[in-house]
């Protein structure tokens, strides 16, 4: 009997363990991971404006003999790191809520002035333009602008029968 080449490789068999671990971590983010303190820091940096090159170098003491390339490409593969642009995002929304709050309690602030100016300002004229500015902030004064919502009840034929007409005129076009 001839022996073939084929009789020469070994039989190997697939063995994976997926079904015993039903609940196997999934590859990619891990909402558990915490970021490093180095990285929460780059991070920070560059939501406050500095480059990614210059937030890399502060936060990682890069060599002096370190080219701005090499640097670079560390930087941004940091940054573009699935758990890294998470933090970031919810590094921007946070700093957001904050100038909105902000903003808030400066709305707030000036318009508790301009009523108290009204209640207790001494010079009709001073009230008047105190009154004026907190009716601006109701948009009181402005033009105001009407809209009429004329929406129908329409049936299906109906609308099917509107967006064939108007299909067919911008395919004519």
């Amino acid at each position: 009997m001839a022996k073939k080449p084929d009789d020469k490789k070994p039989k190997l068999k697939l063995v994976s363990d997926n079904k015993s671990k039903p609940d196997k971590k999934r590859i990619g983010y891990n909402p558990d991971e915490k970021i490093t303190a180095k990285q929460e820091a780059f991070l920070q940096d560059i939501a406050s404006g500095k480059t990614l090159i210059q937030s890399y170098k502060d936060n990682y003491g890069v060599k002096p003999t370190t080219s701005d390339k090499v640097i670079n490409i560390n930087a941004s593969r940091l940054f573009n790191n699935t758990k890294m642009a998470l933090r970031y995002k919810a590094i921007l929304r946070s700093i957001e809520e904050q100038n909105m709050t902000r903003a808030i309690r400066r709305e707030e602030y000036v318009l508790k002035k301009l009523t108290e100016e009204i209640e207790q300002g001494d010079q009709a004229s001073n009230r008047i333009k105190a009154l004026q500015l907190l009716g601006s902030t109701i948009n009181m004064f402005g033009q105001k602008l009407e809209v009429e919502n004329k929406q129908t009840e329409k049936t299906s034929e109906e609308v099917a029968e509107e967006l064939k007409d108007k299909l067919s005129k911008l395919l004519a076009d």
